[in-house]
C-alpha cells in the first residue's frame, strides 16, 4: 500500500470516528481497532521507513506518564485490600475495561504523530456526529416526551459532556477555517459549534456549562501567545454569529416545555443552597463524598480499579462511581492514581501551552483545542467521575493523542 493511499485511508478512519463517538452505539470503538490494526501493518510492512518511529523527548515523557498511570491502575486491578476484594472473577476482568483504552490507544498516537491528517476531516467528522446525536436528542425530546435528553449517548451526563467539548473544538477550528478563507467549512462549523450547544441544552445538564466560562480564558491566552494581530478573532464574523445564535437558540428553548424541566432543576437547586440543604443542591453528593473520604482514611493507596461500588453497596446504596473523577480515583487508586493524572495531564497541559504561539497557525489552534479538552474534562470532573463511562473516555483520550500527535507531525513536516 503507498503512502498516499495510507494517508487517505487514516483519513478517512478519524473521518469516521468522529461520527461514530458522538452518535453510533459503539462509541468509535470500531474505528479505533481498525486505526490500531493499520498502526500493526505499518510497523510490519513501513519499517524501512523507521526513523518517524524515533520519539521525541516531550512525546517519551508523554508516553512513559501514560504507561506509569496504566500500570498504577492495572495494580488496582491484581490487588485489592482485605474486605474489597472483587466478589468473582468476571467482576475483576470488566475491572480491566475502561484503564486498557490508555493503552490500547496508543498504537494509534504512534500512528499519528507519523501520517498528517487534514484537519478538515477531522472536524467534518466531528460535526457529522454532532448532528446526528442532537437529532437523536430532538426526537427524545419533542416527540418521545423525554426530559432529559441522551442523544447519542447512554446517559444525559456523557452526552451532554460530550456535546459542550465537541462545541469547543469546533469553535476554535470554526475561526481557524475562517481566518484561513475556509468559508464554507467555517460556516459548517459555526453551524455544528451551535448545534452541539443547543444539545447540551436537551440534556439539562448544567455542570457542564461552566467550561464555556474557561473557554473565554484559554481563547485569550491562545490571541495574547500569538500576536496583537489575532485580536480580529475577537470580532471576527463567525465569532460574533455564533454569540448572537446561542443567544437565540438559548431563548428559542425557554419558550419550549422542556425548558420547564430546567429551569425547574435550576429552581430547586438554588431553594436548596438558600437552605443551606448542599446535600440536595448537589444530588446527594455530599453523602457520596463523605462516604469516599471515609474510605480514603482507611486506605488511602486505594480499595481497587473500578470497586467503588463495593464502597456504596455496604452501606445499602447503589452508586457506581463517586461523582467527582479525582476522588473516584482516590479511592479506587490511592494517592499514586492521583499524583499519576495530575502529572500526565499536567505535562499534556505544558506541551499545549509551550506550542500556543508556534508560528504554523494549525499548530496553535491544535495547541488550543487540547487545552480546551483538558480544562473542560477538568470542568466535568469536579461533578462527574468522566473517565468512568466508555464514550466520554475514549473521546477524551483519542483526541488528546490526536492533537499532540499531529503537533510533532505538522512540527516535523515543516523543516
Amino acid at each position: 500500500m503507498s503512502s498516499n493511499i495510507l494517508t487517505k485511508w487514516i483519513n478517512f478512519l478519524v473521518f469516521l470516528f468522529g461520527i461514530t463517538v458522538l452518535s453510533y452505539s459503539g462509541h468509535g470503538g470500531q474505528s479505533a481497532i481498525v486505526l490500531m490494526l493499520t498502526m500493526l501493518y505499518v510497523f510490519i510492512v513501513k519499517r524501512k521507513e523507521s526513523v518517524n518511529f524515533i520519539l521525541l523527548k516531550e512525546e517519551k515523557i508523554f508516553v512513559y506518564l501514560v504507561f506509569v498511570f496504566w500500570l498504577l491502575q492495572l495494580f488496582g486491578i491484581l490487588y485489592q485490600p482485605e474486605g474489597y476484594e472483587f466478589s468473582n472473577a468476571r467482576a475483576q476482568l470488566k475491572s480491566f475495561d475502561y484503564p486498557m483504552r490508555w493503552l490500547l490507544l496508543l498504537p494509534i498516537f504512534f500512528l499519528l504523530r507519523r501520517y498528517l491528517v487534514d484537519w478538515r476531516v477531522m472536524a467534518i467528522g466531528m460535526s457529522i456526529g454532532v448532528f446526528i446525536s442532537v437529532a437523536i436528542a430532538v426526537q427524545e425530546v419533542h416527540i418521545f416526551g423525554i426530559g432529559r435528553a441522551s442523544g447519542g449517548a447512554n446517559h444525559p451526563i456523557p452526552f451532554a459532556e460530550l456535546m459542550v467539548a465537541a462545541d469547543l473544538l469546533l469553535w476554535m477550528l470554526m475561526i481557524y477555517a475562517w481566518n484561513n478563507d475556509n468559508k464554507v467549512i467555517s460556516f459548517i462549523l459555526l453551524i455544528a459549534s451551535l448545534v452541539g450547544f443547543y444539545g447540551s441544552l436537551l440534556s439539562v445538564t448544567r455542570g457542564a456549562w461552566l467550561a464555556y466560562a474557561f473557554m473565554i480564558v484559554i481563547w485569550l491566552f491562545y490571541i495574547f501567545k500569538k500576536s496583537i494581530s489575532e485580536f480580529r478573532s475577537i470580532f471576527s464574523t463567525p465569532v460574533i454569529a455564533r454569540l448572537l445564535l446561542a443567544v437565540l437558540v438559548f431563548y428559542g428553548v425557554s419558550q419550549t416545555d422542556q425548558y420547564q424541566v430546567l429551569q425547574s432543576r435550576t429552581t430547586g437547586t438554588i431553594n436548596n443552597l438558600s437552605e443551606n440543604d448542599y446535600n440536595s443542591a448537589t444530588g446527594n453528593r455530599l453523602d457520596i463524598y463523605q462516604d469516599a473520604f471515609k474510605v480514603i482514611k482507611q486506605h488511602p493507596f486505594g480499595i481497587g480499579t473500578n470497586n467503588f461500588l463495593a464502597i456504596e453497596q455496604s452501606n445499602g446504596k447503589n452508586y457506581k462511581h463517586a461523582h467527582n473523577e479525582l476522588i473516584n480515583l482516590w479511592v479506587e487508586n490511592g494517592i499514586q492514581g492521583v499524583i499519576a493524572l495530575l502529572l500526565l495531564l499536567g505535562y499534556a497541559f505544558k506541551i499545549f501551552y509551550k506550542h500556543l504561539k508556534h508560528p504554523n497557525d494549525l499548530v496553535s489552534v491544535y495547541a488550543a483545542s487540547g487545552l480546551m479538552l483538558i480544562v473542560s474534562y477538568m470542568i466535568f470532573g469536579f461533578s462527574q467521575a468522566v473517565f468512568s463511562h466508555h464514550q466520554t473516555i475514549i473521546f477524551f483520550i483519542f483526541y488528546l493523542y490526536f492533537f499532540i500527535a499531529q503537533i510533532f507531525v505538522i512540527k516535523r513536516q515543516s523543516f
